[in-house]
This record gives structure tokens, C-alpha cells and sequence, in this order.
């Protein structure tokens, strides 16, 4: 039956090869708004998250005012080194944020809003990202930072001049908007963010000189544990023995967090969601419009086949086939044409599009199941295909 109702389907659409290719092409578009949907999704929550993913260690100390690391709110500094009470904490590393604006080249004066400056102990291991560990003992001296070579186009100029040079001299904004001019000694990379466009790293020393913030006060801590330590367990303990003022996480959970409030909480997240829902109802929409047509189009034909036997499941199957065929056949371009569209996405903003397998996967299947829905709504018409009519 199978081979008989697929000789069918393809006729069909061979014979009206004009409708045929319009309609792939319409597949392919809606795959390709699936892809920058799901591309946005995962760029957004890729992207502002990759400070946290790069923190060496296993437990991560933030504020309870904080809903997410992304919002940060500081905590006092005496909460963690009260964890150092426990035989299994071998150290603690404190990790200060705090946003900046940096000056641009020199025929655009004005500054550029949204810079995240990074700061910790500068002798310690404490964020695994390309570029910061070769670069690390350089910040012990006042006034040097390190500039994320991933910075939006508007640092592109300085961060040639590090590479060429091997320094660059800028400004940035400190507390009360005051200017100060700072060393950029050494690059590094992570990527620009929805929040901010940019990043520069500091030790603990210069942050606190530059930017006037309570000593007293972190935004994270890394609680570093000795090996063989039973992680969970001591998380446990941990919890029960701080005060409220303070939550402590796994890094997976601290970073679980994040992504939850961005895609559930801000407002780019929700924009992102029903966006991704508006373009599956397009697309089962549009691609219902065209079965309809094709069903009304070829309404004696399916009449007759009725009256020589065949009932409406193998009707239905033709038409099933037909969208699975579509389905296919539209996924491919759409797929072809969306790499290229990642790869632009991802110079041209500096977040991180990466269209992984698990992407490719997904697309296919809610094309599929768009062009299924479309094919199952659309199969009413043919319980008009009457034998009646045709004779």
C-alpha cells in the first residue's frame, strides 16, 4: 500500500512542479525561523552565561537577594571565609563585577555603555578562558586590564592594537563618572553578551582602586574543595550552617539558574519563546493553505479513487506522504542556508551561535511535525471527494 500511495503523492507534486517548488521554499523559510529562533534562544543563554561556566570550581557562594548571577547582588565577604571552617574547603576565591564604559577610537570620542569589568586575585587559578591564564601575572601591576578579544566592533580598534602592540592605552568611567586611563596588556576571550557588549579583567586591588566599591563585599565566591571530597555532602552542610543572606551552589546549578531566569524572566527570553510559538503556527498555517489547495485541486481524482475502492485512509496517506516529502525536502535548504546565517550572527554580534547537532535534530523535528499537523487538518477536505460528483 505504502508504494502505491507514494507513487500517487509523487505524480501530484510533479505534475504541478511550480506549486511543488513554492511550497518547499515556503518549508525551507519556516525552517530557517525555527533555526534563528532556537539560534536566539541559545545564543542568549549560551552567551550570558559564560562567565559562570568558566569559574574552576565545583561550588559557587552568591547573595539569596540574587535571582541569577546574571543580576548579581554583592554579599558580605565574611560569609565566605566562614566556609574555610570546613576540613574539606582547601581555599576560597572571591569574584567582583561591576559595568564600565570605555572610550572608543578617536574619531568616535563618546563611550560605549555596558563594558562588564571582571575582577579576582590574580595569583590564583580562578576562570578557565582562552588567553587569561598566560596573561594572569600581568595584572598584579595597577592599572592593567585584560580586554575580551570578543568585544563588539567598536573595540575592534584597540583590541588590534593589543594584538599588534602588545598594550593599548584607553579610558574607561570609574565611580561618579570620572575618567581614568588604564593599560590594556593582554587579551582574552568569552564573547559579548545581551548585557553587556564587552568585558575587561582586573585583579581585586586595582577594581577596588578604580571603581571605589565596598571592600567589604563580593558578588560570588569560589569555594575550592580538596580532591576526593564528597561535593554534594559538603553543599548539604554548607547550606545548614550560613545564614540565609547567602545560597550555595554547584556551578551546574548556579548556571541552571541563570538560564532559567533569562528565558523565564527577562524580557528577551519571553519575546524569544513566543516568537519560536508564532512560527510554528505560521508555518502549520501557510503549509495548511497550500494541502488545502492541492486536496481541492485534485478533488475528482481522489472521487474516483474512492469509487473504486479505495477508502479515506489511503486517501489520507497520499496526502500524509506528501507533507512528509515536503518536510524533508524544505528542512534541507533551510538547514544549508541557516550555517551561513549562524556564522554571520556570530562575527557580527560576538555571541555564541553555535548550530549544534542537538539544534538540527529539534528543527527537524517540529518541521516535521508542522507539516504532519498541516497534512492531518487538511485531510477533511477529502471526505468531499464524493464518487457521486464525479459520475
Amino acid at each position: 500500500m505504502i508504494l502505491r500511495t507514494l507513487s500517487i503523492a509523487w505524480a501530484q507534486l510533479l505534475y504541478q512542479k511550480v506549486q511543488t517548488i513554492i511550497t518547499i521554499l515556503g518549508i525551507a523559510f519556516t525552517a530557517i525561523l525555527l533555526f534563528m529562533q532556537l539560534g536566539f534562544r541559545v545564543g542568549l543563554l549560551e552567551s550570558s552565561t559564560q562567565l559562570p561556566a568558566s569559574f574552576q570550581s565545583d561550588i559557587v557562594m552568591t547573595s539569596r537577594l540574587s535571582p541569577a548571577f546574571t543580576v548579581a547582588a554583592p554579599f558580605s565577604r565574611r560569609r565566605l571565609n566562614q566556609v574555610l571552617a570546613f576540613d574539606e574547603v582547601e581555599s576560597v576565591t572571591p569574584i567582583y563585577k561591576t559595568a564600565t564604559r570605555v572610550k572608543r577610537r578617536v574619531d568616535q570620542p563618546s563611550f560605549m555603555a555596558n563594558i562588564q569589568v571582571i575582577a579576582f586575585p590574580p595569583n590564583e587559578k580562578v576562570i578557565d578562558l582562552p588567553g587569561v591564564r598566560e596573561n594572569q601575572d600581568q595584572l598584579k601591576n595597577a592599572g592593567f586590564f585584560l580586554l575580551d578579544q570578543r568585544s563588539r566592533p567598536e573595540l575592534t580598534t584597540l583590541i588590534e592594537t593589543v594584538r599588534r602592540e602588545g598594550e593599548a592605552e584607553t579610558e574607561i568611567t570609574t565611580s561618579g563618572f570620572q575618567r581614568k586611563k588604564i593599560d590594556l596588556v593582554g587579551l582574552f576571550e568569552m564573547g559579548a553578551n545581551p548585557f553587556s557588549n564587552g568585558a575587561l579583567i582586573t585583579s581585586e586591588s586595582e577594581f577596588f582602586n578604580s571603581f571605589n566599591l565596598n571592600r567589604g563585599e563580593v558578588f560570588a565566591g569560589l569555594i575550592h574543595v580538596k580532591p576526593g571530597s564528597n561535593i554534594s555532602d559538603l553543599i548539604r552542610r554548607l547550606r545548614l550552617y550560613l545564614p540565609d543572606d547567602v545560597k550555595v551552589s554547584s556551578k551546574s546549578e548556579l548556571i541552571q539558574e541563570d538560564k532559567e531566569y533569562i528565558e523565564r524572566s527577562s524580557p528577551m527570553g519571553i519575546v524569544i519563546l513566543f516568537s519560536l510559538t508564532f512560527s510554528m503556527i505560521i508555518g502549520v498555517v501557510i503549509l495548511y493553505q497550500v494541502l488545502y489547495q492541492n486536496i481541492s485541486r485534485f478533488i475528482k481524482e481522489y472521487a474516483t479513487l474512492k469509487a473504486i475502492g479505495y477508502g479515506q485512509d489511503f486517501l489520507a496517506a497520499i496526502v500524509l506522504e506528501q507533507v512528509v516529502i515536503f518536510a524533508i525536502t524544505g528542512y534541507i535548504p533551510g538547514f544549508i542556508t541557516s550555517i551561513f546565517i549562524y556564522d554571520a550572527l556570530s562575527e557580527t554580534t560576538k555571541m555564541t551561535f553555535d548550530l549544534t547537532a542537538g539544534i538540527a535534530i529539534l528543527v527537524f523535528v517540529l518541521t516535521l511535525m508542522i507539516c504532519v499537523v498541516s497534512g492531518l487538518i487538511a485531510t477533511n477536505k477529502l471526505r468531499e471527494a464524493n464518487p457521486v460528483d464525479v459520475f
